[in-house]
């Protein structure tokens, strides 16, 4: 019987940096975490309860409920659907330390001075204990959740066949001026600023390793040359809802997605004989498939025959 998946929300922060064009911020897990451990990913986790409360919605800025709703285009309650939105801010603030708001006067919040900066931080160790909540920071320094500065890029869920499931809603966000992304040094042990091509090239090298969502967003990230182009590209972004299949023959598992060529064979529990993963994917492919050679993903493209 499969495992029911939580709802998830993670925001893939990225930053200006020429002449490189852009970086995106990834997280190092923490080697013992049960899901993706020792996995660099982007900042997020769980949806929560007092994500979608009902003192929440006067402190956010920049979307309401019902157009969280008609974004996510699913049959979600609003409540429900601004709650992903709340989440991405609330699990940036707590993973990376970024918090995505506006202060009374409808400017971007930034830190002041180190004395704020202890205050905040001390917030966020909170946040992370549950003793505090994203709505009561917000209530706490007159400050609302920017909720437009995040920008829906993505849903996947985890596969069937894993005993632990999420259904993550990814959001692509500008880093704000006045603040700095750090680690938490408890449920991550280690944060970088990269590329998205580098990310890849040192996945492929063995000095890193991305999930396998991870992959594949920088995957599509790295065909843009900058932020602008980023952003200019999600008014006509289609969201498909990538549901991979895990499977695992003679020793190596592997995912194949959803365009992949046998993804319905697989998906029906066939095996097509003899297995052809492709090639190694280059720069510009559409990765297909992922398989787990030597505790990383390597990324390959399956052509029609």
């Amino acid at each position: 019987m499969a495992v029911i998946p939580k709802k998830a929300t993670t925001t893939i922060l990225l930053r200006d940096q020429e002449p490189k064009g852009f970086e995106v911020f990834l997280l190092k897990r923490h080697e013992k975490s049960s899901f993706m451990g020792g996995n660099f990913v982007y900042p997020g986790g769980r949806v929560d309860r007092n994500d979608g409360s009902l003192e929440i919605g006067p402190l956010c800025k920049g979307i309401t409920p019902g157009e969280a709703c008609q974004i996510l285009g699913e049959s979600i309650p609003p409540e429900e659907s601004l709650a992903h939105w709340v989440a991405g801010i609330r699990e940036l603030f707590e993973e990376a330390g970024v918090l995505l708001a506006y202060d009374q006067a409808g400017n971007p919040f930034f830190l002041k001075n180190p004395s704020e900066g202890k205050r905040f931080l001390n917030y966020r160790d909170l946040l992370q204990k549950r003793e505090l909540t994203i709505w009561q920071l917000a209530k706490e320094e007159k400050v609302f959740l920017a909720l437009d500065q995040l920008h829906y890029f993505a849903h996947w869920i985890t596969p069937m066949a894993r005993s632990e499931r999420f259904d993550t809603r990814f959001f692509v966000a500008r880093f704000p001026a006045g603040q700095e992304a750090t680690y938490d040094q408890r449920e991550t042990t280690l944060g970088l600023w990269l590329p998205p091509k580098e990310a890849l090239e040192k996945n492929l090298s063995g000095e890193m390793i991305l999930s396998p969502p991870t992959l594949k967003t920088l995957e599509d990230l790295s065909r843009f040359k900058s932020l602008d182009e980023v952003f200019n590209s999600l008014e006509k972004r289609e969201i498909r809802t990538v549901l991979p299949v895990l499977t695992k023959i003679s020793g190596n598992p592997f995912l194949i997605f959803p365009w992949d060529p046998e993804y319905h064979i697989f998906q029906e529990g066939e095996i097509p004989t003899p297995i052809d993963h492709g090639r190694p994917s280059l720069p510009g492919d559409n990765t297909t498939r992922l398989v787990l050679k030597e505790d990383r993903w390597l990324p390959f493209c399956r052509r029609s025959r």
